[in-house]
């Protein structure tokens, strides 16, 4: 089962030597560590974890028809780091000044003149 795991992700990994795959015996099961260069683990998860998911689908198959159960854990630990976000400093940002906003003046309207009623229109007969 550690050959099937290897051949998965040096498969899929864009340093195929470094990949390690570790077994570990626990009480009821198998664990298999994979641990692969850091620029690879995005390749090796999938997105969503769907590749890592199939990976583990695949083990449990395996240990099933080998009468064991198995797990897989995934991590990063062999060489190659991938591009990385600068580091965040340890200390407090400085909060930046708050900029006081001078209200504008707002322009004086002139009251528009009030409208005089329309006078009253009878509506002429009709002849007929």
């Amino acid at each position: 089962m550690k050959d099937l795991i290897e051949h998965m992700a040096r498969a899929i990994v864009e340093y195929p030597d470094e990949v390690v795959v570790t077994e570990e015996e626990d009480e009821d099961q198998i664990v298999y560590r994979l641990r692969v260069a850091e620029s690879d683990m995005g390749r090796v998860i999938g997105k969503e974890g769907r590749i890592a998911n199939a990976m583990r689908a695949l083990l449990k198959v395996a240990a099933i028809r080998k009468g064991t159960r198995a797990a897989l854990e995934i991590g990063e630990g062999v060489g190659r780091p991938g591009p990385r976000a600068e580091p965040e400093s340890e200390l407090e940002p400085e909060p930046e000044p708050e900029l006081e906003v001078e209200a504008e003046p707002e322009p004086e309207l002139e009251p528009e003149p009030e409208a005089e009623p329309e006078p009253e229109v009878e509506p002429e007969p009709e002849s007929g």
